[in-house]
């Protein structure tokens, strides 16, 4: 008897806190005693989901038995179709006005480390799902130490770059040290690490020559307070790992593993300008980002791998009461000739990005640019080679050898709905590479898209969204892959989203 009574306490001792916490308004914490104010919250996505005329993707090998991707191409498929659910947990410590921890529980599909997601299909059954940390990092601000504000950050966080043309890693974060001061109110200036691959970690087995790290600095300054410009730099190095070289077993079809060491030593790296603002009425954002460095003596031949491509970007929008007209331009460098990532003197003048990896697929991922092509369909890159997915990235891209013209407009009709709308002209920057992989001309036509977006607030903390878009294939699909990838792809996801 002494057992259950003990249950019972336990239990009403428990839902004692979670009547208090439940009993605060939305938009109160729960505080503790003391400085330390701890606030809960959360957010659930619910969402159906529509695809038509989009190929798998897999992995391949390649003539001399490397891997590379594959598939993800406008074929037909006949119409695919699930549900979906996104669940959040967060956790925002603050203690002082010094101190800040933070940890966000995402919802992950059985053991990925990709996945965001809980796929809806049970019968009686719980779903295959667990809570995987999405952020969890420390924070400690103050200007005792060098007599100006400053800080430091460490932990699992999201980072991007400028404009996130080239750096952008806010979907599952990475590891990363973060130090920043502000010597002047009007500059920032802020440098750190992170760790973009581990490898072995067992006691006895922990070297340098399967990890690649990341060392970045950046500088930002306010011209005014509508006026911001930027520079960064960053260094992806490692002592022996070209992360996206992988061995295929073409008797068995199958991936065989990385191939470490791949070089002597890799040392990539990309430099960033970029400023964002408003101007008579006008607001803008750019960016430009050159990428050097090299990888030496690639799988043991003695040839160096030169990085030499480059990426542009900008975008302009003008409020036309109650119209927010939008346009922008990307380009991102190709390569005009095939080259072995063995051949002497290879220069790879793709823009290389760091926009997350294929390991995370099109539903998982958010929409860079557009909702269809680089999300859920290979791009026009063939140089991913900086990258952590086997034989290199085919869809998480970003603009590499990408040119991309895009207007839109946003509007209101009613207060509690939001229409947007966007159009994009899409071409291959280079064509000469694939000229010499499939061995006849190739168009520079990528096709162009439609994209929309409908936002409806139902209630304070409550709304039903629409996302659609149709992607058309230009000629480059068929000369690059076949004649019978030329299909219209059609995409759509609807659902509701809750934040508390």
């Amino acid at each position: 008897m002494k057992k259950y009574l003990a249950v019972l306490f336990g239990a009403l001792f428990i839902l004692s806190f979670a009547a208090t916490a439940f009993a605060a308004s939305e938009d109160e914490a729960v505080v503790a005693k003391g400085a330390a104010k701890i606030t809960l919250g959360g957010k659930l996505v619910v969402r159906g989901w529509y695809f038509d005329n989009i190929s798998s993707q897999s992995i391949v090998g390649t003539a001399n038995d490397l891997a590379t991707g594959a598939g993800a191409l406008p074929v037909e498929t006949g119409s695919q179709a699930l549900y979906t659910t996104n669940a959040y947990l967060t956790v925002d410590a603050k203690i002082g006005d010094n101190i800040q921890a933070f940890m966000e529980l995402e919802s992950s599909y059985g053991e990925s480390n990709n996945s965001g997601v809980l796929y809806w299909g049970t019968y009686d059954t719980k779903n295959d799902q667990e809570l995987k940390f999405r952020q969890v990092w420390l924070q400690y601000t103050g200007s005792g130490l060098i007599g100006a504000p400053s800080g430091i950050k460490v932990g699992h966080m999201p980072i991007v770059l400028g404009e996130m043309q080239f750096l952008r890693n806010d979907r599952f974060g990475n590891d990363a040290i973060l130090a920043w001061v502000d010597p002047i109110k009007e500059l920032h200036i802020a440098v750190g690490t992170t760790k973009l691959n581990e490898g072995a970690t067992a006691l006895g087995s922990i070297e340098s020559k399967d990890d690649l790290d990341g060392y970045m600095a950046l500088m930002t300054y306010m011209l005014n307070k509508d006026n911001t410009i930027g520079v960064n730099y960053l260094l992806a190095h490692s002592d022996s790992n070209l992360t996206s070289i992988y061995a295929y077993d073409p008797v068995d079809e199958r991936l065989d593993g990385a191939i470490i060491p791949n070089c002597e030593t890799l040392n990539f790296q990309n430099v960033g300008i970029h400023a964002n603002g408003k101007l008579l009425g006008i607001s803008y954002a750019a960016e430009a980002d050159m990428n050097f460095g090299k990888a030496e003596d690639v799988l043991a031949t003695g040839n160096d791998a030169e990085f030499k491509g480059w990426g542009v970007f900008a975008k302009l929008g003008y409020m036309l009461d109650p119209v927010n007209l939008r346009g922008s331009f990307a380009m991102g460098s190709g390569d005009d000739d095939f080259e072995d990532i063995t051949a002497e003197d290879m220069e790879v003048d793709e823009f290389q990005t760091l926009q997350g990896t294929d390991a995370t697929g099109a539903i998982a991922r958010y929409t860079h640019y557009t909702q269809i092509y680089e999300r859920s369909l290979r791009t026009a890159s063939a140089e991913a080679v900086v990258s952590t997915y086997p034989g290199g990235n085919i869809r998480s891209t970003g603009i590499a050898n990408t040119t991309y013209f895009n207007l839109g407009f946003d509007v209101n009709p009613i207060k509690e709905v939001s229409v947007s709308v966007d159009a994009f002209y899409l071409q291959a920057t280079e064509t000469g590479l694939w000229e010499d992989v499939v061995g006849n001309s190739v168009d520079d036509n990528l096709g162009w898209e439609i994209d929309s977006k409908i936002n409806w607030k139902i209630a304070k903390n409550l709304t039903y969204f629409i996302e659609a878009a149709m992607f058309k294939p230009g000629d480059f699909y068929q000369d690059a892959f076949g004649d019978d990838v030329d299909e219209t792809v059609t995409q759509a996801v609807h659902g509701l989203m809750l934040t508390f």
